[in-house]
């Protein structure tokens, strides 16, 4: 038998696919991880400050509330993503913001370190 679309399925198959938790996610819109659990429930939708926060996060809101993809999304497939992005995307996401910052902190210094070893070849 085939599962119902509904808002709260296509929340929760959102959320799964940008590999974050209940508690992450509810943790970065503000609200306790009962509420977000009572979205995917179908119980309560969010109001549309959540909404904004969700898309700010990735979300395809268009997705959520119609079940039809936004077709004008300028997001890069996560399919397109070779494993080790994709890997790195999932650890920033659950990440706190001091581990987000630690990991962009790192890249920036890497970036700087690639620079000036190549240009002093």
């Amino acid at each position: 038998m085939k599962e119902v679309s509904t808002f709260g399925n296509r929340l929760k198959e959102q959320r799964k696919k940008l590999g974050l938790t209940q508690a992450k996610i509810a943790e970065k819109c503000g609200i306790s991880m009962r509420m977000w659990g009572d979205y995917e429930r179908d119980k309560y939708q969010p109001r549309s400050e959540t909404l904004f926060l969700l898309a700010k996060e990735g979300i395809d809101i268009d997705y959520v509330m119609t079940g039809n993809a936004a077709e004008n999304t300028f997001r890069q497939p996560e399919n397109s993503l070779k494993n080790k992005e994709l890997e790195l995307l999932t650890l920033f996401r659950q990440a706190s913001e001091l581990g987000q910052a630690v990991i962009l902190s790192a890249a920036r210094g890497a970036e700087k370190k690639e620079i000036q070893t190549n240009s002093s070849k």
